[in-house]
């Protein structure tokens, strides 16, 4: 799946920090983070862990992109067969630094949202696939065609192995920007424990 990047750079172990300064800007006001931590200061300081866990998991078992060296946005991809972390996997990847910031209550319901969304994607796409696990682009870059250029390169080579497209997201602004790729709204659901609302989108294969 490595061929043919538009210009994109492949994310190494050594660039995760960077990498995840730039996520956590992106997210900082994510729904669905919002309603885990309300605070704006405590949620600023537990996403640079968090996604450093996401950006690790995703060099490990999956593929992870960045526009250019000066990493405007960043995008993880992971095939399907590995798309589920278990709680060793997410230790490993760098779980135990974010248990320390926000302790296990948080951790475990950090789980109990990762669990309920592999259900569903299981589910919901059952064949092989790609999953788009994040997609963000930092705040300064928004609107500048960055999103595009980092979904277009993978989606063209889907395209070409006859492979669908899983994605996510808790904010409905996103789902227009989806579906101009081609992506459809397959289900809606609230997350555990009266969490925010999330859309499952599919893009199918070719």
């Amino acid at each position: 799946m490595e061929s043919d990047l538009g210009g994109l750079i492949r994310l190494q172990k050594w660039q995760v920090q960077p990498a995840s300064e730039v996520l956590s800007r992106a997210f900082i006001d994510d729904a669905e983070l919002v309603q885990l931590v309300p605070e704006p200061h405590k949620r600023e300081k537990l996403l640079r862990p968090l996604f450093r866990m996401s950006l690790n998991h995703g060099i490990w078992h999956g593929e992870v992109y960045a526009v250019s060296p000066d990493m405007e946005g960043v995008a993880v991809w992971l095939p399907s067969g590995v798309s589920d972390r278990k709680l060793w996997t997410m230790i490993r990847c760098g779980g135990l630094a974010l248990l320390f910031k926000v302790g296990w209550k948080f951790l475990r319901k950090m789980k109990q949202d990762e669990a309920f969304a592999s259900k569903l994607r299981r589910r919901l796409a059952p064949s092989p696939h790609w999953y788009l696990a994040v997609l963000g682009v930092d705040p300064r870059f928004q609107g500048k065609g960055y999103a595009s250029r980092l979904l277009k390169p993978m989606l063209k080579r889907l395209d070409a192995a006859k492979l669908p497209c899983y994605v996510e997201t808790s904010t409905e602004e996103y789902i227009l920007i989806y579906q101009h790729f081609g992506f459809k709204v397959i289900h809606e659901a609230i997350m555990p424990g009266g969490g925010s609302q999330m859309w499952a989108m599919l893009r199918d294969k070719g």
